[in-house]
């Protein structure tokens, strides 16, 4: 009969045992788990916040390049020329630079991000072929168009970056 007892108290302090270690396993496997989620996310997130970094940057550098000749055209409204060479090629450069921007944010983003991305891109993409044509004059109009459907289609974008990022929003925003 002491036998009996002393097996079944090992038996029992086994089993109790063997729960407590699979408790204990679980518990840590959820650990891991929710440490790769969080790394997942931060990645995604460093993800996110470099190419719209490299989006910001793309634009304002197809701004700066593209404006001065936006400028030229209006200035010359009244009796519209043809754009030298030099201003066709600073369009098309600012044009490719945007479009060399694009493929970290296309990983990373949303896909309503996308669609803004769609409607700030586009219009900057038509205005550089449309002025770089290089065929007739471009239409003060026509360029005044597509120039404001892209500045605010990018103050859109920025809004909805900094809410994706947690940032706060701009007070133009």
């Amino acid at each position: 009969m002491g036998f009996a007892g002393v097996l079944c108290a090992q038996l029992i302090a086994a089993w109790r045992e063997d729960r407590r270690w699979r408790r204990d396993q679980e518990r840590e496997d959820k650990r891991w788990e929710r440490e790769r989620e969080k790394e997942r996310e931060t990645r995604s997130y460093e993800g996110r916040q470099d190419a719209y970094v490299k989006i910001i940057a793309a634009v304002e550098a197809y701004d700066w390049l593209v404006y001065p000749v936006v400028a030229a055209v209006r200035r010359i409204a009244d009796n519209p020329q043809v754009l030298r060479q030099d201003q066709r090629d600073d369009v098309w450069r600012a044009r490719e630079e945007l479009r060399h921007s694009l493929g970290p944010v296309n990983l990373f983003a949303s896909e309503r991000f996308n669609d803004l991305l769609r409607k700030t891109m586009l219009p900057r993409s038509r205005l550089a072929m449309y002025m770089s044509s290089g065929s007739k004059a471009p239409e003060w109009t026509r360029v005044k168009e597509l120039w404001d459907e892209s500045q605010t289609g990018i103050k859109q974008m920025r809004a909805e970056m900094r809410k994706d990022l947690g940032l706060e929003a701009l007070p133009d925003d």
